[in-house]
């Protein structure tokens, strides 16, 4: 089915791989009567079913012989899960090929239009892996990181690919998203899990930092983001108040009403889980929303105590 031809009083934008958990709850907050939607995945039906609004539902194929002119901001979230399943060799080039492709797709468009601005997915890998306390990172000074990790060098490859639409004119903003936080998607259910047998606590050190954003603040930052056009290049989209995983562990057991004393050692994380233990829970990063400060957004949860308060303290 040809996509639908679109309005000309609205902002028109395209959401990449928009039924994951991000992508979903960024459809749900955009308004239909300043925004005309479009919606990318691989499943017609299962696009149809999310986003019965949306104004065009568009099967991958369709979005690369669509007219480029019909999009003025395409925000791309396709990638595959980094804790979706075992990093195998295969599953490892799984998850570059899905973002690299997807990106590629969507540098295409800008290069038949280059008015479209780009908004492109990354993560706070860019700024390296640390075991314990690390320098506070904010967009300036990612240089200053040490070290390398599997998802460090797949961020780094992701963003140069989508920085690639620069070159024909298109603006690109890259959303550098910490550890999303759901009650009851993504990565938090299964950190409450120990919690609930009363087995729950600090892993490792307990030092590394884990910088995170709750699912509605990661939507409204790329809201904010479309009204604001001048905001390039990396965006940290994470809490100002980022935690040590020992912090994490301590305010958790508290909004749950259970203790936060048992620790889990690395080493036990790295034998059962691997390269993927390692980089996603032994270790962390400490990052700042410098620019977003900046921009005057103003954080829903701005520290982790008022969200676990509002969600899991009544």
């Amino acid at each position: 089915m040809p996509p639908k031809m679109p309005k000309n009083d609205v902002t028109r934008v395209a959401i990449v791989g928009a039924t994951g958990l991000v992508g979903t709850s960024l459809y749900h907050i955009l308004d239909e009567k300043t925004y005309q939607i479009s919606v990318v995945g691989r499943s017609r039906a299962k696009l149809r079913t999310n986003f019965r609004k949306a104004f065009n539902h568009l099967t991958w194929a369709e979005f690369k012989d669509s007219d480029a002119r019909h999009y003025d901001v395409i925000i791309n979230l396709a990638g595959a899960g980094v804790s979706d399943k075992k990093w195998t060799t295969e599953y490892k080039l799984v998850m570059v090929d899905s973002r690299i492709d997807a990106t590629k797709m969507c540098t295409e468009k800008c290069r038949e239009n280059p008015k479209i601005r780009l908004i492109n997915a990354s993560a706070v890998s860019a700024y390296g892996f640390y075991a314990g306390p690390s320098i506070r990172f904010d967009e300036s000074n990612q240089a200053q990181r040490t070290g390398h990790a599997f998802l460090q060098d797949l961020i780094d490859k992701w963003e140069e690919t989508a920085l690639e639409a620069e070159a024909y004119g298109s603006a690109v903003t890259l959303l550098r998203i910490g550890v999303v936080f759901h009650p009851d998607e993504g990565a938090l259910p299964a950190m409450m899990q120990p919690f609930r047998y009363f087995i729950g606590g600090p892993v490792g050190s307990g030092q590394q930092m884990i910088s995170w954003i709750s699912t509605q603040d990661l939507a409204r930052i790329m809201v904010f983001l479309i009204s604001h056009p001048d905001i390039s290049g990396p965006v940290n989209c994470v809490s100002p108040g980022a935690v040590s995983n020992r912090e994490f562990a301590q305010t958790l057991g508290e909004a749950m009403r259970r203790p936060s004393v048992v620790t889990t050692p690395a080493l036990v994380i790295r034998a059962a889980m691997g390269q993927m233990g390692d980089e996603l829970i032994v270790k962390g990063q400490h990052v700042y929303p410098q620019k977003l400060i900046e921009a005057g957004f103003e954080f829903s949860y701005p520290n982790l105590r008022g969200y676990f308060s509002d969600h899991f303290g009544k």
